[in-house]
């Protein structure tokens, strides 16, 4: 709302129109944050001062970048106001590329920065999706490859149960700051513009995986046209691939739902394009993901595991079967011997503190049905001895009669000497959440019924 001295100053003669309010914003200052270009040109002819600055450093100019105002930029220029860095940082949130002309015509630095962070204006303007803006910021002179501050400081520990959040570490190009707003045009301006597709954070984290975590599919989709390369991995050994099986199934954690896309495309329909152009769809994490915003970590998730072990965990069956049709080895394990198959029959299932089971029963059976008519062993045993047939009597009364019906072996034991039967008993087995017991009575019922049949 424009303040009542303005509407008052606006009808007195202009020699009084140089009136400070208490905090200096002069009457050239509303003028301007009114966007009213009479009242700017006459009090710019009365004698204002075009380089007032109020006490909080707002100056006229200032406030016309903000309003992205190409006329009374040029009115204030022309009246001898200096354009600042800062000047051009608002100038480059809001958009306008005429008025980052001018003001970097007048001096104001291309590659100028704000000193919390180390932001550059072409940062600002990629984050917010201005396209003109970034083509204007590169062509004079604006790195592309510039970044943001490193940042250092300690582990964010929330709750009492004491998990620790990954944050961004800071030295990010503007490339990254696109990715992860989702600001699909400015991002491929700066990818046709010279920016580095395959930069990485602190973490390893690309522009492309940014994209993804942040559901921004189609944003991703465009970078790995453009030539990012999608099997660089993250710290932990997470790539593209991994990155975009992960966000299709992405569990709900209590205080943080979904985000809503408008992407034209989902994860599932991401993992073609990254697998055209030449992701690795066997390659595997060295341990478990960072624990990030929209996750709280996968422990069951650790050393070996592939994009295709991540989707059969959740029951994704689509995504199983666009992983296999492009060479993604069923026959893998993790580095405990863990197989995909076991992942599907129900691995951790009940035993998460944050994010609820993804999956329901039917559809960890469909994907426990595909991977044994694609062949895997139903009998292939971890380092602990373990089957699926094992998983699955602490997971699915439908998957344990299935396993059985397809040949698992009843009385295979693990290495401590357990048979299904006594999992399903709760031999060996922790304590679920919220007190679940876990003895399994209809599912030892099951397999003596199984076992007696023979």
């Amino acid at each position: 709302m424009v303040s009542s001295k303005w509407l008052l100053l606006a009808a007195l003669p202009f020699a009084f129109a140089a009136a400070d309010d208490p905090d200096d914003t002069t009457a050239l200052h509303w003028a301007v944050r009114a966007n009213d270009a009479d009242a700017v040109q006459r009090l710019l002819r009365s004698g204002a001062n075009p380089d007032a600055a109020n006490r909080y450093g707002v100056t006229p100019l200032s406030l016309a970048a903000t309003n992205g105002s190409a006329a009374l930029i040029q009115a204030l220029l022309q009246a001898g106001a200096h354009p600042s860095g800062s000047i051009l940082m608002t100038a480059a949130r809001t958009g306008n590329a005429e008025v980052i002309r001018m003001l970097i015509a007048r001096g104001a630095d291309a590659n100028a920065r704000e000193s919390s962070l180390g932001e550059t204006a072409l940062m600002w303007a990629a984050a917010e999706n201005h396209p003109e803006a970034v083509r204007a910021l590169i062509e004079h002179g604006a790195d592309p490859n510039a970044r943001s501050e490193k940042l250092a400081y300690a582990k964010d520990r929330f709750g009492l149960e004491g998990v620790t959040t990954i944050l961004p570490r800071g030295s990010w190009t503007a490339l990254m700051y696109a990715a992860r707003q989702g600001s699909l045009e400015a991002a491929r301006t700066l990818a046709d513009s010279g920016a580095d597709l395959n930069l990485t954070d602190p973490d390893g984290t690309t522009a492309l995986v940014l994209a993804i975590l942040n559901g921004h599919f189609d944003t991703a989709a465009m970078l790995t046209e453009k030539g990012a390369d999608p099997n660089i991995a993250d710290t932990t050994g997470m790539a593209a691939l991994y990155t975009a099986v992960d966000m299709n199934t992405l569990g709900e954690i209590y205080g943080r739902p979904g985000r809503q896309s408008t992407d034209k495309l989902s994860g599932l329909g991401l993992l073609p394009v990254l697998l055209a152009h030449g992701a690795n769809p066997n390659a595997t994490l060295k341990s478990p993901t960072l624990t990030r915003a929209h996750t709280p970590g996968e422990p069951s998730l650790g050393e070996g595991t592939t994009p295709l072990m991540r989707a059969a965990k959740n029951g994704d069956t689509a995504a199983i079967r666009v992983l296999m049709a492009h060479g993604a080895d069923a026959s893998l394990r993790q580095k405990n011997g863990t197989t995909v198959l076991m992942l599907a029959s129900g691995v951790g299932r009940g035993t998460g503190v944050f994010a609820k089971d993804y999956a329901t029963e039917a559809e960890l059976l469909d994907a426990v049905t595909f991977l044994v008519e694609s062949g895997v062993d139903v009998n292939a045993a971890n380092d602990a001895g373990q089957t699926a047939l094992h998983i699955a009597a602490q997971a699915s009364d439908r998957i344990v009669k299935y396993l059985a019906e397809q040949g698992a072996n009843l009385d295979a034991k693990d290495k401590q000497g357990r048979t299904a039967l006594n999992v399903a008993m709760g031999a060996g087995v922790r304590a679920r959440i919220g007190g679940e017991s876990t003895v399994r009575e209809s599912t030892a019922a099951l397999l003596r019924q199984l076992m007696s049949s023979r």
